[in-house]
């Protein structure tokens, strides 16, 4: 924290406040202070800087953070490290580039090291801006989802309620229509009864008057009268017994109160970042792009006839030893061979959907991968066979490679290097930012190319960078491969060319046809006269005479 008073005041008892700070001593100066300082011998040459125009905060330590109370003196060119006079004898006392901060110092702030360091903050703020800004659009896309997400409850629950005055009406009706047919039955019933003890009484009243004052001949001509009377009576009692029921109304509760035991539920995704990040390094080793000319280097000179058979979408291509030309068709699901004059010969099915296919140079043999085919197929090309597979786990891209020892192989985040017999050598980790999306290959030099969207990477055979190269022309790389002088040459979908590149991935030219339109893959002939191009998004496969070689 920067005072506000003199420090060199206040060490003497005063309080004077302070104008200026001094950059090199570390000291806040007052006015007479600070004109002592600007013409000592010692501190003449120091940066002042007016206290108004100091940052709140200041990072500008000058001792060593190992021994606190030594400054850092020295610069270690071997180590690309500072160091104070303990650390000199204790890390460094092997060192022959041990220099001066002084003299390490000198013109520093017009060094490529300081404006590598400016860079780099400025990248650093470019990235944290954009994911400050990412973070705003997130809390406010919340805020409007959460606004979205009340709205769509309170109308569920008005549905529901709805229903549920629809159902409670309906089942209010049904229960008036049940009690009155009920009470309607009833009421039948009552009459019915009614009717039976109004003629029984009738009877009884009659038997009852015979008893007490009539005859024994009235008594036995009014038993003989009134006999069948009661056994009508008593039929029809015993038919309203048979008929009678106890009526009983009672509620049936639904299981509705189980099934709503919510009204839904919030779903919480999270997703990795959209914004893209490539570490400052790794920027800096990106090859600039600079354009030199455009010019056409192939011709287009026929389509390959298929005999009748539709391709579909060609995504892998190789020449065998023998010049046997082989694709493979990711659609149709079929192998096709065809001789060194470019006639076809015949076609055969693929256990899986092939992706990518890589004949091995000094054998008979070819590799082939499918875009999800967990395995490496190998193919006998003088029987135009299936010979046996090897599982290397689920592919990443289905993408094949191959050298005159290794097959290279890329599964989820890393790629797989197997001898040519199948066998598991060794893993090339890939970070993220490493992703292969398309198609790898190998160089001469044992660098590894592979595609990634809008940009061509390059590592080392352990999965260092190497390069990358990026271009505004360069819209939806596809495969890569080198020619016979080292020369990398990119497919690019989209914009329908090719990107010459040296090994060290510099733009040499960017060639195309007219012939050309939304290529997925390509192959040299063996003595890259021509170039076999899958044209028309892997529909047709098209031979151009080049010059490339040359």
């Amino acid at each position: 924290m920067v005072s506000n008073h003199c420090e060199p005041c206040t060490a003497r008892g005063m309080t004077n406040t302070a104008v200026r700070w001094c950059s090199e001593c570390r000291e806040s100066l007052c006015s007479e202070c600070t004109e002592a300082h600007k013409v000592k011998k010692i501190t003449r040459n120091h940066h002042l800087i007016e206290t108004g125009k100091l940052p709140e905060r200041i990072n500008l330590s000058f001792n060593c953070s190992k021994h606190e109370d030594l400054p850092l003196d020295f610069y270690c060119v071997n180590h690309d490290a500072m160091c104070c006079q303990e650390c000199l004898p204790e890390n460094h006392r092997s060192c022959k580039n041990v220099t001066s901060i002084d003299l390490a110092s000198k013109n520093s702030k017009h060094s490529q090291s300081f404006n590598d360091f400016e860079e780099q903050l400025s990248f650093i703020f470019e990235a944290l801006y954009k994911l400050n800004n990412k973070c705003k659009e997130s809390d406010s896309r919340i805020e409007q989802q959460e606004t979205q997400i009340r709205k769509q409850i309170a109308k569920v629950k008005e549905d529901i309620i709805k229903q549920l005055e629809f159902l409670e009406e309906s089942l209010l009706k049904d229960l008036t229509e049940i009690k009155d047919k009920s009470v309607t039955s009833l009421k039948r019933q009552e009459k019915d009864i009614g009717d039976l003890i109004t003629s029984s009484k009738v009877e009884k009243e009659t038997l009852e008057f015979v008893r007490d004052h009539g005859s024994d001949k009235q008594a036995f001509v009014s038993i003989n009268s009134s006999k069948p009377i009661l056994d009508e009576i008593e039929k029809k009692v015993k038919q309203v017994i048979e008929s009678l029921t106890d009526t009983n109304l009672t509620f049936v509760e639904s299981v509705i109160k189980e099934k709503i035991k919510d009204l839904g539920s919030i779903k919480f995704e999270e997703t990795t970042g959209s914004v893209p990040f490539v570490p400052y390094k790794q920027c800096q080793s990106q090859v600039p792009v600079v354009l030199k000319r455009r010019s056409t280097s192939y011709t287009y000179i026929y389509d390959i006839y298929t005999k009748g058979e539709d391709l579909k979408g060609v995504t892998g291509i190789t020449i065998s030893d023998n010049n046997t030309l082989i694709f493979c068709d990711v659609n149709t699901g079929k192998v096709y061979f065809f001789d060194e004059y470019d006639n076809f010969l015949l076609s055969i099915s693929s256990p899986a959907k092939p992706w990518n296919i890589a004949a091995i140079r000094g054998t008979t043999t070819a590799v082939m991968t499918g875009r999800t085919d967990p395995y490496v197929r190998f193919l006998d090309i003088r029987k135009r066979r299936f010979s046996k597979k090897v599982k290397v786990g689920q592919s990443g891209s289905g993408s094949i490679a191959v050298t005159k020892d290794n097959i290279f192989v890329t599964i989820k985040g890393e790629i797989q290097v197997l001898d040519l017999n199948g066998k598991v050598k060794r893993l090339i980790g890939l970070k993220q930012e490493q992703a292969i999306n398309w198609y790898i290959s190998v160089c001469p030099n044992g660098n590894i190319c592979y595609s990634n969207g809008n940009a061509v990477h390059s590592i080392t055979s352990d999965g260092c960078p190497v390069f990358t190269y990026a271009s505004s022309d360069l819209r939806y790389a596809r495969n890569a491969i080198t020619d016979n002088a080292d020369n990398i040459y990119v497919l690019d979908c989209n914009s329908s060319n090719l990107h010459k590149l040296t090994s060290a991935g510099n733009l040499v030219d960017i060639l195309w046809d007219d012939s050309l339109s939304q290529p997925y893959v390509f192959c040299f002939s063996k003595d890259f006269s021509k170039i076999y191009i899958a044209n028309n998004k892997g529909r047709t496969v098209s031979v151009f005479k080049t010059n490339l070689y040359l």
